[in-house]
């Protein structure tokens, strides 16, 4: 062996054969020039085999045209694409070729270093497929989905959020671009945004649960109760990461709401009923008490109603008492309390206010309601009693001394105020 063919097998071996890479060089007409056996192992055939080839006969991402115009282009700029090629045993692998041209001893050759990607392909098609599975899931959730990190600086941001928020929020996807959480802090109720910081903070401090309900502006003008729960992890870099979702309670709040104002008040009338009167009387004892300032309380009842009733029937009956509630609510102070005490009774309670004042509010209050005209009815009058609170006197004793004096004012000709 000449030394030049014994350096030509030693550049050979040392190029190909000890690469950690599959290598092949092609003729421009197709057919293997050589292989490196990492390629032959690769496509599952021998050396040999692979010297009696075409490029043709293992690519099946381009026909043999296509690749034979491929060959003849090739130049030394290092071509960079994947294929997909077919294995001796029929199964096919995908792969990433870098190409470059030479000449080889008056002869143009094509270099080609080949990686098999199958197996990367297959796990970024996993995720892609684990992402779009996530994402069909998250488009499905009631609500919305979302991270909110917070870094060890006490840098804030959202590093996610389902396509749901555009809904719950009334926010564009072009609000949320970007690392900024202002777009979505700024729909926060000003008075609830303390409440959810020490939230946020104590989350942190405990990596425990976080559950808040707070109000929110939403895009349309209108106001939303939003819920969330969300689970924190401390991060690598000391970031506290929360998943959670966001949920629109704004209907289930009204209806509580509904329930709580039910349970206070009449159904008739829409002031308070006796339960609650009975609890506002007893706070409004124990403030003027605390403060030692004056309070008086107003009872009426209407004279003769039941001939109403029985003259009219019930349904006008209670137009009359819705009336006659709706009148006094205009003609006493925001601060005074109304309630039905049961029928046609009532009570009012004034604040501040001492005995002589309050006589002038319960005249004022009969002449409104015996100057008023009631549908079908015509006149209606009342009969009032007025007391003042005494030192250390409970709401038992007090409605006893107003019933009282109410009572008086029916003995005494009805339609006045007595106390």
């Amino acid at each position: 062996m000449t030394t030049l063919v014994r350096d030509e097998s030693i550049l050979w071996s040392a190029l190909f054969e000890q690469s950690g890479d599959a290598m092949v060089a092609l003729r421009q007409d197709g057919s293997v020039y050589r292989a490196n056996r990492r390629y032959a192992d690769m496509l599952g055939y021998t050396l040999d085999e692979m010297k009696t080839l075409f490029v043709w006969d293992w690519d099946t991402h381009f026909s043999k045209e296509v690749l034979l115009e491929m060959l003849k282009t090739v130049d030394n700029s290092g071509a960079h694409f994947v294929s997909t090629q077919r294995r001796k045993d029929g199964t096919t692998i995908d792969v990433e070729l870098s190409n470059n041209g030479a000449l080889y001893r008056g002869e143009s050759l094509i270099f080609c270093i080949i990686r098999d990607i199958t197996a990367r392909n297959a796990t970024a098609m996993k995720l892609q497929q684990s992402e779009e599975r996530l994402q069909r899931i998250a488009s499905q959730v009631p609500g919305a989905l979302y991270q909110y990190r917070m870094a060890p600086d006490g840098e804030r941001s959202f590093p996610y959020f389902s396509e749901g928020i555009v809904e719950l929020g009334g926010l564009t996807w072009a609000e949320l671009s970007g690392p900024s959480i202002d777009p979505v802090m700024s729909h926060i109720h000003r008075e609830d945004a303390a409440l959810i910081e020490t939230t946020v903070q104590r989350s942190a401090r405990h990596l425990s649960h976080a559950h808040i309900e707070f109000r929110i502006h939403h895009g349309d003008g209108s106001h939303r109760w939003i819920e969330s729960r969300a689970t924190p992890q401390r991060e690598e870099d000391g970031s506290v990461l929360w998943t959670g979702i966001l949920l629109d309670i704004t209907k289930r709040v009204e209806a509580e709401e509904k329930v709580r104002l039910l349970a206070k008040t009449d159904g008739l009338t829409g002031i308070n009923n006796r339960q609650e009167f009975n609890r506002l009387l007893d706070q409004e004892i124990g403030r003027a008490a605390r403060y030692g300032s004056p309070m008086a309380l107003i009872m009426y009842d209407l004279d003769h109603f039941k001939r109403v009733n029985d003259r009219f029937g019930h349904d006008t009956g209670d137009d009359v008492l819705r009336k006659v509630a709706e009148l006094t609510n205009q003609h006493i102070r925001g601060t005074d309390l109304h309630g039905r005490w049961g029928g046609e009774e009532f009570m009012v309670i004034l604040p501040q206010t001492g005995l002589d004042a309050a006589r002038d509010v319960a005249e004022k209050l009969r002449k409104t309601i015996a100057h008023y005209a009631f549908n079908k009815v015509g006149a209606v009058t009342a009969s009032y009693g007025v007391v003042e609170l005494n030192p250390q006197e409970n709401a038992k004793a007090l409605a006893q001394r107003v019933d009282e004096a109410m009572y008086r004012a029916k003995e005494r000709g009805r339609n006045r105020v007595e106390s």
